[in-house]
């Protein structure tokens, strides 16, 4: 009887807990694809990681919202050839099993997102400033290139900013506009997308600070844009298409080279987050009329990329690229404020940290 409690209680437990994905870079031969962790909700543990599929550099990573599938960049290892995305089924245990490859229609994807409707995919490319979106069949499996969009011209920066450098693409919450932050020109691109289609229309962009290098953005309630500059490690409010504000995302004083990587707004909203790679930080701002920074947390590790808040808003999940560990912070749902939970996990080169939707 004792064994068989033991035993349900050790079911429950693992029931409980949540898989993580991890994209990685695979060129510094320190790890060879797509990781995963298992999470667990209550504690903020994190199981050491297990290769869920070998495959080149999967950088960034995008869950479908309702069915058990997962699509990768490919990231390029040779000069000016065509990049590639790849589809995964996930199998029950965790595991990947590809669907299929297709070209991402640009050299160097550096970002992918599933639309809300879980029937289209878009991809930006960063070394060609370009973006493209594709159809999702019903198999899982992508279509070739549906549409696309060669981005022209140059920003202040002489050298980040020679080109255009397409470094993420996000569709609204209503899946009619697709927003592509490219780097090189200072701008978040606004396109209309047709749901019916998967097609583009040009409409206004969004221009951002110059020399700021847009990367990546959230969305907060409304028309409001929280647009992370790489270059210049801020963030620009917009609302309405209307810059508002910007607010510094470094350290108080610090003077040292560093850019910003990843921004992500808590699920209640009341809290932004933003890594620091140079300062090694998360910076925290509350959000109101005006956005206020309010701490600074060192991730314990070099150079952090990509993070995560789980389901429930209580954990952030930290990629350290340089340092390869994943550090697991608690949010305090009162001040927004992150404390370090347990030990960092080695993992190889991490980049990207995605949960599956269930």
């Amino acid at each position: 009887m004792k064994g068989f409690v033991l035993a349900m209680a050790l079911m429950t437990a693992m029931a409980a807990d949540r898989t993580v994905y991890v994209g990685t870079y695979t060129r510094t031969g320190k790890s060879k694809g797509i990781e995963r962790l298992r999470f667990d909700p209550r504690t903020g543990k994190l199981s050491g990681p297990e290769l869920a599929v070998e495959t080149e550099n999967p950088s960034l990573l995008a869950l479908h919202p309702t069915k058990p599938w997962l699509y990768s960049v490919n990231v390029n290892t040779v000069a000016n050839q065509e990049g590639r995305l790849t589809a995964y089924a996930i199998g029950p245990q965790g595991q990947l099993t590809v669907l299929n490859t297709v070209k991402s229609h640009g050299v160097n994807p550096a970002y992918v997102q599933v639309d809300p409707s879980g029937r289209w995919l878009a991809a930006a490319n960063f070394t060609s400033g370009s973006c493209a979106t594709f159809r999702i069949e019903p198999d899982g499996r992508l279509s070739e290139t549906i549409d696309f969009r060669q981005h022209a011209g140059q920003g202040k920066h002489p050298t980040r900013q020679a080109g255009p450098h397409a470094h993420s693409a996000y569709f609204s919450r209503d899946g009619r506009r697709l927003y592509v932050a490219d780097l090189g020109l200072d701008e978040v691109k606004r396109y209309g997308f047709d749901p019916a289609t998967g097609k583009l229309t040009d409409t206004p962009s969004l221009r951002a600070i110059p020399g700021g290098g847009p990367r990546h953005l959230a969305f907060g309630p409304g028309e409001r844009v929280y647009v992370l500059n790489e270059i210049l490690s801020s963030v620009s409010v917009f609302d309405g298409g209307q810059l508002v504000e910007t607010v510094n995302a470094l350290p108080p004083g610090f003077t040292g080279n560093s850019s910003a990587a990843e921004i992500v707004l808590h699920p209640k909203g009341k809290f932004l987050y933003s890594s620091n790679r140079g300062a090694d930080t998360i910076a925290i701002f509350r959000v109101g009329k005006t956005l206020r920074q309010i701490g600074q947390t060192p991730v314990g590790g070099k150079t952090p990329r990509g993070f995560v808040i789980s389901p429930d808003g209580k954990f952030l999940l930290a990629a350290a690229q340089d340092s390869d560990t994943v550090s697991v912070f608690r949010i305090n749902g009162t001040t927004g404020l992150l404390t370090l939970v347990g030990t960092p996990v080695a993992i190889g080169s991490p980049v990207c940290l995605r949960f599956p939707a269930n």
